[in-house]
């Protein structure tokens, strides 16, 4: 059940990090676009804004397919991970750990999956395993 239980959370962190990617990317979801995602980085002090909007969007779309699939899951799970450790320290630290006041408790769940998945590796069930 482990390899299972490793693919489940590979299937889920990296799907949702993957959707924050075309959120950021593409306007999907809802999401603001590279426009919009530019003006939020600028709006917290994140310059150049609009290619770390750009490298932001590629590195969660990148590293959320490695991990899904399960392929370099190391190497995908750092490239979610910086991201991630960005959110928290230029935009949740300040409002306290608990997501409903705009804290870091999602973010911080997010890291402890990539770095356990990271460790463990990505199980049976992945591109990993095969090569």
């Amino acid at each position: 059940m482990l390899d299972t239980g490793l693919l489940v959370i590979r299937l889920v962190i990296g799907s949702l990090m993957m959707g924050h990617a075309c959120k950021k990317l593409f306007g999907m979801f809802g999401g603001e676009g590279i426009s919009g995602t530019a003006s939020f980085f600028e709006a917290i002090g994140l310059k150049p804004a609009r290619a770390l909007a750009v490298c932001a969007g590629l590195t969660e779309l990148i590293g959320g397919l490695l991990f899904v699939a399960g392929l370099w899951t190391a190497v995908g799970s750092i490239l979610l991970f910086i991201p991630m450790a960005v959110a928290i320290v230029k935009v949740h630290a300040g409002k306290g750990l608990w997501n409903l006041n705009g804290g870091y408790e999602y973010n911080l769940v997010i890291l402890g999956s990539l770095v356990g998945v990271g460790l463990a590796g990505a199980g049976a069930y992945s591109l990993d395993a095969l090569m």
